[in-house]
Protein backbone atom coordinates (compact mmCIF):
# COMPACT_ATOMS: atom_id res chain seq x y z
CA UNK A 1 0.00 0.00 0.00
CA UNK A 2 1.51 3.61 -1.05
CA UNK A 3 2.05 6.27 1.46
CA UNK A 4 -0.05 8.57 0.28
CA UNK A 5 -0.08 12.63 2.04
CA UNK A 6 -2.63 14.82 1.61
CA UNK A 7 -1.58 18.48 1.55
CA UNK A 8 -1.80 20.29 4.45
CA UNK A 9 -5.29 21.68 5.28
CA UNK A 10 -7.46 22.39 8.54
CA UNK A 11 -11.23 21.96 8.53
CA UNK A 12 -14.17 23.78 8.72
CA UNK A 13 -15.27 24.46 12.76
CA UNK A 14 -18.84 24.49 11.74
CA UNK A 15 -19.23 22.28 8.79
CA UNK A 16 -15.94 20.39 9.02
CA UNK A 17 -14.53 20.86 4.78
CA UNK A 18 -11.60 20.30 4.40
CA UNK A 19 -10.17 24.45 3.90
CA UNK A 20 -6.57 25.60 3.40
CA UNK A 21 -4.51 25.25 6.55
CA UNK A 22 -4.55 28.05 9.15
CA UNK A 23 -8.43 29.66 8.17
CA UNK A 24 -11.39 28.62 10.08
CA UNK A 25 -14.16 28.70 8.65
CA UNK A 26 -14.94 27.40 4.80
CA UNK A 27 -17.24 30.72 4.09
CA UNK A 28 -18.64 33.57 5.90
CA UNK A 29 -22.44 31.40 6.06
CA UNK A 30 -20.39 29.17 7.87
CA UNK A 31 -18.79 32.04 10.02
CA UNK A 32 -22.26 32.89 10.69
CA UNK A 33 -23.73 30.04 11.50
CA UNK A 34 -21.21 29.48 13.99
CA UNK A 35 -21.77 32.57 15.84
CA UNK A 36 -25.34 31.92 15.73
CA UNK A 37 -24.94 28.72 17.36
CA UNK A 38 -22.26 29.89 19.81
CA UNK A 39 -24.78 32.46 20.86
CA UNK A 40 -27.41 30.44 21.23
CA UNK A 41 -24.94 27.66 23.57
CA UNK A 42 -24.46 31.27 25.82
CA UNK A 43 -28.07 31.66 26.05
CA UNK A 44 -29.04 28.42 27.08
CA UNK A 45 -25.89 28.53 29.89
CA UNK A 46 -26.91 31.75 31.48
CA UNK A 47 -31.01 29.87 31.44
CA UNK A 48 -29.61 27.23 33.20
CA UNK A 49 -27.20 28.53 35.44
CA UNK A 50 -30.50 30.86 36.23
CA UNK A 51 -32.83 28.56 37.26
CA UNK A 52 -30.30 26.75 39.17
CA UNK A 53 -29.43 29.90 40.93
CA UNK A 54 -33.29 30.38 42.03
CA UNK A 55 -33.90 26.64 43.20
CA UNK A 56 -31.41 27.18 45.53
CA UNK A 57 -32.58 30.73 46.64
CA UNK A 58 -36.41 29.20 47.10
CA UNK A 59 -35.36 26.06 48.74
CA UNK A 60 -33.44 28.29 51.22
CA UNK A 61 -36.28 30.78 51.82
CA UNK A 62 -38.60 27.86 52.27
CA UNK A 63 -36.02 26.40 54.36
CA UNK A 64 -35.67 29.74 56.41
CA UNK A 65 -39.35 29.53 57.25
CA UNK A 66 -40.21 26.24 57.82
CA UNK A 67 -37.44 26.26 61.15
Amino acid sequence: MANIRLPEHSHCAFCGDPIPFGEEYCNDECRQNEMKRKAQEKRKDYIFFGIAAATILILFVIRALTR
